[in-house]
């Protein structure tokens, strides 16, 4: 009987969470690869009071101002140049604390 190899699956583009202070600016570190490939990476920020962000980076990481107290639901869609062509999904929950 053969031996199923399984693949390793490395570190996942974003953590799939990260803790911080209130009144912290927010600072969520991108993990690639090949961190010199272009890249289109978009993202969206769910605040559990229901209110939403969204913007955009060019960089490894994404920083954001303070949040308020709570747990919030960041989204990250990183894609080739365009985003039509392969692109995968992201979650980190961010939680912030007093």
């Amino acid at each position: 009987m053969k031996k199923i190899k399984k693949a390793k699956l490395g570190r996942p583009a974003v953590p799939p969470s990260k803790e911080f202070r209130q009144n912290s600016p927010i600072y969520v570190p991108l993990f690639f690869a090949d961190p010199t490939q272009k890249r289109q990476i978009v993202w969206e920020l769910q605040l559990e009071n229901g209110q939403q962000d969204s913007g955009r980076t060019s960089r490894n990481a994404i920083n954001l101002p303070s949040l308020p107290a709570g747990t919030h639901h960041l989204t990250v869609i990183v894609g080739q140049n365009i985003l039509t062509k392969e692109y995968k999904i992201y979650q980190c929950e961010l939680i912030i604390g007093n």
